[in-house]
């Protein structure tokens, strides 16, 4: 019996082999890492060019003023320039940050590029490479060092600067408060909505809010100043105040009785209490941790308390509209594709700004204003020291004791 294929098992075998080895090279993926011929090589981003830019517009060279002044600085870095020499200083000598020299010999980019690619990234909003023709660094590298930078912003400062407020804070807030005629008041609560650009589609329908849009709450606590003492994101945007309020960390805390202290004597309403207060609006829950305003004011007493609660209240969303416009990627959609890269650029950004908030707060009206005052109490009392007192002027507003510092509402 003759073979009907003769070749099938000679030269025929091979060719059909090599033809079926060919289409299965065809479809597993080309190398990609390492050199070889015919790959693009990197460009000459000439890194001395993009950080003698930085230094001539900013810092002066070679003895000559910087090309922009203080207001521009602060304008283009979101930071006074002693808060950015601060940040800077200590993040230079990191491993990561120093200059280096890679394999082929040649010098990488200086720390100042990158730490001004990534506050470019921060206080604007824009994408990743945007900064490429400025700072001469690519798209991949301004990722990673904004994540880096965000990264060391939280380890180094959260425990400092993302804190409830000391025995001194609090004081000084409880006092200027009472001056302002609420005594026993902490700060102001409110929540916000960060719209979640990226949000991954199975997440969708729990983080889209009432306006149709994808996003997570962001609850904070502030004072006058709008120095931020508390954040807490991650909620979906489904949730409204009451909601957050069950899973945020400062109910929890006022629960447990660890917050806030209770060796603080104030007279409200001809009533002496231990109970501090946050300013909050119709929003929250009727706890005795919240002044509300009344919805129908209809006597004079309740509609002076209303402007007094009021004028409180404000100040979260005053820190609102001032962290939108200095940090602009609060602002935009967010376009991390993870919640906890999300939370961590929002905390290393509230960190930035209670920095800067702690730097300039002397220079603020609210600031003039009370030392003008403890001047002109110190004065017609006879002393000369200024002392800070409460609403009344006789300094008893606030007093401190010895009471019991925990208990439960």
């Amino acid at each position: 019996m003759s073979c009907k294929w003769p070749s099938c098992l000679g030269l025929g075998t091979l060719s059909v082999r090599r033809a079926l080895l060919s289409v299965r090279a065809a479809r597993l993926r080309k190398r990609v890492e390492g050199s070889r011929p015919g790959r693009r090589p990197n460009r000459p981003r000439d890194f001395d060019l993009g950080a003698h830019a930085i230094l001539r517009n900013y810092f002066g060279v070679d003895g000559a003023p910087p090309f922009y002044g203080e207001d521009a600085f602060e304008e283009r870095f979101r930071l006074p320039r002693p808060v950015f020499n601060r940040l800077f200083r200590a993040v230079c000598n990191e491993p990561m940050w120093r200059r280096t020299v890679n394999a082929t010999g040649r010098l990488q980019a200086h720390a100042i590029q990158k730490v001004s690619a990534a506050l470019r990234v921060l206080g604007y909003g824009e994408p990743f490479d945007r900064a490429d023709e400025y700072c001469r660094l690519s798209r991949s590298t301004i990722d990673m060092y904004t994540r880096r930078l965000t990264h060391f912003i939280i380890d180094k400062w959260e425990p400092t600067y993302l804190r409830c407020p000391n025995a001194e804070e609090l004081e000084h807030i409880l006092t200027r408060n009472a001056a302002r005629g609420m005594p026993g008041c902490m700060g102001s609560v409110d929540c916000t909505h960060w719209t979640w650009a990226k949000c991954p589609t199975a997440l969708a329908g729990q983080y889209k809010d009432r306006n149709g849009k994808i996003s997570v709450v962001i609850e904070t606590v502030c004072d006058e100043d709008l120095y931020i003492w508390h954040m807490f994101l991650g909620c979906p945007g489904a949730y409204n105040d009451k909601n957050v309020l069950a899973a945020s960390p400062l109910m929890l805390d006022v629960n447990d009785g660890t917050w806030p202290p209770r060796i603080y004597n104030y007279t409200l309403n001809g009533r002496s209490r231990r109970l501090l207060f946050y300013a909050a609006d119709q929003g929250y829950p009727r706890y005795a941790i919240f002044a509300k305003p009344y919805s129908k004011p209809d006597t004079p007493r309740r509609k002076v308390y209303n402007r007094l609660q009021e004028a409180l209240r404000k100040n979260a969303e005053r820190l609102y509209a001032v962290w939108w416009s200095r940090w602009f990627i609060t602002k935009y959609p967010e376009r991390y594709m993870t919640l906890p890269g999300l939370i961590k650029t929002a905390k290393a950004v509230a960190i930035l700004h209670n920095v800067a908030v702690e730097h300039l707060r002397h220079g603020f009206i609210a600031s003039k204003r009370m030392a003008a005052a403890a001047a002109v109490r110190g004065a017609r009392s006879g002393r000369q020291d200024g002392d800070d007192q409460g609403a009344s002027g006789d300094g008893t507003a606030i007093v401190k004791d010895d009471g019991p510092t925990c208990g439960s509402v």
